[in-house]
């Protein structure tokens, strides 16, 4: 039975083309609506051999108690990746512009409007997974081995046909935008594909369609006919889940549109990691050279059925552990918190939520004891499970300022220790970036440097054989599901460090067996396999921030405007409309970080981007001045090969001080004109470089390897290098749009 066509011809505002043809559709609803009401809960669904979904024009399981399968848009839980959509009506709506044709991006003007009431996408749709109404959705799920689509809209009218689009394109639109009409669209790459619904009132009909870009234009799927790998249903009237709001509409039929399509069969599966931003679009007609009329934000879909209920993290820190087996000392600081913790400050989640502790002490010791003095000791623990971005991670630090060990053996004035480890359903990783010593002094040598791991033994004869400072202690340890298993396996996470453990093992002062550990992080994530998805080798990374300060070098930096993706990839952004702080300020700013994982690749872009920027504002202006910057770090992988580059970099209108500096400065060209300041313009650094050298007449910086590389570049660097330099201590300093991007793959 033809549920679908039915439903369709429920129209009531539409017009067929004589009373004849009106009254034949009015009948055959009416014959649908009495078989359906004859036949009750033991109806076939139309749509329940595509993808075990219910496509039958309404939101809701047709069940009082619904069974896992078939599923619906308001199934408890809702088994499918879930993407949702908004849109405005009125004049402040997104639209194209007049004369925007699907298969013409050259001719593509996005701009604000109010779109034709038919083709005017707007939220009416409410769904238990969004606090206010949508204008659409898109979800994908494995069944079987088959890869489906499952797809709904809402219009403003049914005084016409309906034409949706739902494009999913590879290129990230504030990379490569559609058109210099259309920047909040992206650039069509081959392979890119549409998926369209199209309804014909006086026929009685929906099509639904598939389409791949070949480089110039779209050349149609193979789809087949109705029901076998597709459906498609409208609302047949007022349906729970729906609020009109027109109120001018005696007829709400046809308001609503859903799809199912099989993806396998059709477009072709795609892989879990896929990252592709996806837009709602509708048009005058059925022709893809149709004009267009509205349209949604671009949005990042995902095609992996996540389980963040089955994710875990934890960890723990403490500022420092006392041992000693002559003085029956075993103390860690600060005290364990909460009170159950094993040792020092602790945290753990299990399934979606977040939970962070934290606890300090000042001047140590208490307790009376001769191994460690401090001004403060600080620790905290955050464990997080994030059912968005379906990732579970923890990150613990332990700060320690004033530290002095055992009179004076080893000094420093700040240790600090950062873990982090984060496990998704493709990856997991582990950092302790951010983990830095200031001024440490081992032994009365000074150690600017210090790499993970690194031993220093104490002479026997005064500390005891095997006596020894240990810095930068890390232990970490990936794991994830062997290589062709597609469900039931883990990944998970695990990172440790201890930034100074001094172990005596002989009799010193009154001490005897002796361990001290400064600045300890531990942190632990694992999440569940999506099923359907192999573990993937590669991995990268991907960050950008418009403004990083640094101005007391004892404490952490603060950002404005960062983004990063996670290792398997996906989209990060960030705009921001001005930033006004102590040691800069800017204009309008975008930040945007993009990566992905294939089978065969990796590849991350981040940029950061801003305008008017102010670096250390002075009463006589701008220690340095730039009216626009974009700093890009591009990363590819795979093929036995790894590059990275700045290519995109560019920065206008610089001056320093009071010397105009040409526009595109090379790479790492430093500025010595201010006293006492050090300023960096268009810097680049290869992950792993080391020191920066500076290079005014430079070549662009590119990073290579067999299986990764990386790249951070930084429009505008100032550092200063003696006390009171422009009201700021020595080594603090100012950077205005950094982006990183690296990427890895076998």
């Amino acid at each position: 039975m033809a549920i679908s066509k039915a439903l369709l011809s429920c129209d009531g505002t539409a017009r067929t083309s004589s009373k004849r043809s009106a009254r034949r559709i009015a009948g055959v609803a009416a014959l649908a609506f009495l078989v359906a009401a004859t036949l009750g809960s033991s109806i076939v669904l139309a749509g329940n051999s595509v993808g075990s979904f219910e496509i039958d024009g309404n939101l809701a399981p047709d069940y009082s108690t619904p069974p896992p399968e078939p599923i619906d848009w308001l199934s408890n839980p809702f088994p499918a990746s879930l993407t949702t959509f908004h849109d405005a009506t009125g004049q402040g709506d997104n639209i194209f512009g007049m004369g925007s044709k699907e298969n013409d991006q050259s001719s593509w003007v996005c701009t604000t409007g109010s779109a034709p009431q038919k083709d005017d996408v707007l939220d009416q749709i409410s769904i238990l997974q969004s606090s206010s109404p949508i204008a659409g959705e898109i979800a994908f799920r494995f069944v079987g081995d088959k890869q489906f689509m499952y797809a709904n809209w809402s219009r403003l009218s049914n005084n016409g046909n309906a034409h949706i689009d739902y494009e999913f394109n590879r290129n990230d639109p504030a990379v490569s935008p559609a058109s210099p009409g259309c920047s909040q669209l992206p650039n069509r790459k081959v392979g890119d594909f549409l998926v369209s619904f199209d309804t014909d009132v006086a026929a009685g009909t929906i099509a639904v369609t598939a389409f791949s870009w070949n480089g110039a234009t779209f050349f149609q799927l193979a789809t087949g006919s109705q029901g076998l790998l597709w459906d498609a249903a409208v609302n047949p009237g007022p349906i729970a889940g729906l609020v009109a709001v027109n109120s001018s509409l005696r007829d709400v039929s046809n308001l609503f549109g859903e799809l199912a399509l099989d993806v396998s069969d059709t477009i072709g599966t795609i892989a879990c990691n896929q990252v592709l931003s996806v837009a709602m679009k509708t048009r005058a007609s059925t022709s893809l050279s149709a004009e267009l009329k509205d349209r949604t934000r671009a949005m990042p879909v995902n095609f992996a059925v996540f389980n963040p209920a089955g994710a875990n993290a934890s960890g723990d820190a403490f500022a420092a552990r006392l041992q000693d087996t002559l003085l029956g000392l075993d103390t860690t600081l600060p005290a364990a918190t909460p009170a159950g913790c094993a040792q020092g400050v602790c945290s753990s989640q299990s399934g979606p939520g977040s939970t962070s502790n934290g606890n300090q002490v000042l001047a140590v010791p208490p307790p009376p004891q001769p191994l460690l003095s401090a001004n403060v000791l600080a620790a905290s623990s955050t464990s997080t499970v994030d059912p968005v971005s379906d990732a579970a991670a923890d990150t613990g630090v332990a700060e320690s300022a004033g530290v002095n060990v055992l009179g004076g053996l080893v000094t420093a004035d700040v240790v600090r220790a950062v873990a982090n480890a984060k496990a998704t359903g493709f990856n997991a990783s582990v950092s302790i970036a951010g983990s830095a010593f200031k001024n440490l002094v081992v032994n009365g040598t000074q150690l600017n440097n210090v790499d993970p791991n690194t031993r220093i033994d104490l002479p026997a004869t005064a500390f005891g054989v095997g006596s020894y400072v240990a810095l930068l202690e890390e232990t970490t340890s990936i794991s994830q599901p062997p290589a062709g298993q597609i469900s039931g396996g883990t990944f998970a996470a695990d990172v440790s460090v201890n930034m100074i453990h001094v172990h005596i093992a002989g009799v010193i002062g009154g001490i005897e067996a002796a361990d001290v550990i400064v600045s300890h992080a531990a942190a632990h994530a694992d999440f569940p396999q999506p099923g359907g998805c192999p573990a993937l080798a590669g991995t990268v990374s991907g960050d950008a921030t418009i403004l990083s300060e640094q101005i007391d070098p004892t404490t952490l930096p603060v950002s404005f405007g960062n983004v990063a993706i996670p290792p398997q990839g996906g989209h990060d952004h960030q705009d921001l409309d001005q930033l006004t702080t102590s040691a800069a300020t800017s204009g309008t700013s975008v930040s945007d970080s993009l990566g992905s994982v294939t089978p065969t690749a990796s590849t991350s872009t981040s940029l950061a981007q801003a305008q008017d920027v102010c670096v250390a504002p002075t009463a006589a202006g701008c220690t340095v001045s730039v009216r626009a910057v974009r700093s890009q770090a591009n990363s590819t992988s795979g093929g036995g090969a790894s590059s990275s580059n700045a290519n995109g970099t560019s920065l206008l209108g610089v001056t320093v001080g009071s010397t105009s500096i040409a526009d595109n400065p090379p790479p790492n060209t430093c500025i010595s004109a201010i006293p006492d300041v050090a300023v960096i313009l268009n810097e680049q650094v290869c992950d792993g470089a080391g020191t920066l050298a500076c290079s005014p007449t430079g070549t662009p910086v590119t990073c290579s390897g067999s299986t990764s590389s990386g790249l951070t570049a930084r429009a505008v660097h100032v550092i200063v290098t003696q006390g009171g330099a422009l009201g700021l201590p020595a080594g603090a300093n100012v950077i205005v749009g950094e982006a990183h991007a690296d990427s890895s793959h076998p």
